[in-house]
């Protein structure tokens, strides 16, 4: 199989007979199966559009785009197998059950992706590693019907490693960790597709630079690199991350966008709890879940970024018994009728910003249960991860003894603090807040 890849080029799954093959053979067989091919229904970026009209790369593309990183891993430690004791080199059963969990780590995302996870209330949510977990585990999909199929035990060992447990810790922390395929993917596409050039990578040397130590006295290896060649290639990696969430996720058009769809499954969810029937065009999958009954997994399955598109049709289309807040809500989303926003000082606090915007946005004819919000994020460029060391020469050092620059950042709280508003009460919001600022 050979796929032409915007970011990658071309990636090869060959499944010529060879020592690898039944790996890639297992790789193609759950490409095609019923919810792998899901995640070509699924953005991986949510709303990210309405900021980035290029950003509407989908799921799929970023699993197929992990599996491939994952893939140029492997290849890299066979390369040091003579380095490794037995027990932490890959063997081709092994190699199979990487390649299928790097392929299937997202299975479990809801419509626009993690902005799903948002939007459900506390008390019904489940993470999208939990999806993943049952769709996998479930007997009647087909995913778990094509790793049953190589092998018993590798529906257990798949969901294992994408948790990051795994005999093998290298390849454990390969999926799994601060510094995994997944990412190596992300902040790569991410960055191509929606023209944001902070995002880009130079995989090629990473993988180079990248080597196992053994700890004296220890029984596992662990992931390195070579601070002669590739520390400078590591420090890019966590730039480039800190980068990507400053000028792409937390962009202000993005997080109003994020905040103002929170706002319309808030008003969805206490319809749909107090009236029997409410927001026609719902999903069922959707009811059941509002209303805390647990879904199975074909019917979480059902739910996508199409049948969201078809709901916020529904609510935005005036329909005769539609809530007139949702329809608001759903016609900002689909018109990109954004809130609009002021950055405020980090130490004041919500009750403070509301106290004086919510009476403002009221008096311009909005509820501000629904059209007003403060939004607060707090990212740490590189928090310590003592699996990742750096060998210059016979010396073994953290990343934080080794570059000066990530001991700088790893002290540095990155926070984007704003207050959301109607663009009709720009005026009057900017001066209620104009000394919080």
């Amino acid at each position: 199989m050979i796929l032409r890849d915007p970011v990658h080029g071309l990636i090869s799954f060959s499944l010529r007979d060879g020592p690898r093959s039944a790996g890639h053979r297992l790789l193609v067989r759950l490409i095609d199966t019923r919810e792998v091919q899901r995640l070509r229904r699924i953005r991986a970026l949510g709303l990210a559009s309405l900021a980035f009209p290029g950003g509407e790369h989908s799921r799929f593309a970023h699993a197929v785009g992990s599996a491939h990183v994952m893939q140029r891993y492997l290849e890299r430690v066979r390369s040091l197998a003579d380095e490794l004791p037995s027990h932490d080199r890959i063997d081709p059963w092994w190699e199979a059950i990487a390649l299928a969990a790097a392929l299937l780590h997202d299975l479990g995302h809801g419509p626009l992706s993690h902005t799903f996870e948002q939007v459900v209330p506390k008390a019904h949510a489940r993470t999208h590693e939990a999806w993943t977990t049952q769709i996998i585990m479930d007997a009647d999909t087909e995913v778990h019907a094509a790793l049953r199929e190589f092998d018993e035990q590798a529906p257990a060992a798949v969901e294992r490693l994408i948790h990051g447990v795994c005999p093998i810790r290298h390849l454990a922390r390969a999926v799994s960790g601060t510094f995994d395929v997944d990412r190596c993917d992300y902040l790569m596409r991410d960055s191509h597709m929606t023209g944001v050039r902070y995002g880009l990578l130079d995989l090629e040397w990473l993988l180079a630079s990248l080597r196992l130590y053994l700890p004296a006295g220890g029984t596992a290896a662990t992931l390195a690199v070579d601070g002669a060649k590739g520390l400078t290639a590591v420090e890019g990696f966590f730039l480039a991350r800190l980068y990507m969430y400053r000028q792409l996720y937390l962009h202000k058009a993005v997080r109003a966008a994020e905040v103002t769809i929170r706002a319309m499954f808030r008003r969805l969810g206490e319809l749909l709890q107090t009236y029997a029937e409410a927001a026609p065009g719902t999903p069922a999958a959707l009811v059941q879940l509002f209303r805390g009954r647990e879904l199975s997994t074909r019917e979480y399955l059902d739910l996508d970024d199409s049948a969201l598109e078809t709901a916020l049709s529904h609510y935005a289309g005036g329909h005769e018994r539609q809530d007139p807040t949702l329809a608001a809500l759903a016609t900002a989303v689909r018109e990109r009728k954004l809130l609009k926003s002021v950055k405020l000082r980090d130490e004041i606090s919500d009750e403070q910003v509301r106290a004086r915007v919510d009476p403002v946005v009221a008096a311009a004819g909005f509820d501000p249960r629904y059209f007003a919000a403060t939004d607060r994020v707090k990212i740490h460029a590189y928090v310590e991860d003592e699996a990742l060391v750096v060998l210059s020469g016979p010396r073994v050092q953290s990343l934080l003894e080794a570059s000066p620059l990530m001991y700088a950042l790893s002290s540095q709280e990155f926070v984007s603090y704003r207050v959301m508003f109607p663009a009709a009460a720009r005026e009057a919001v900017s001066a209620a807040v104009e000394d919080l600022r």
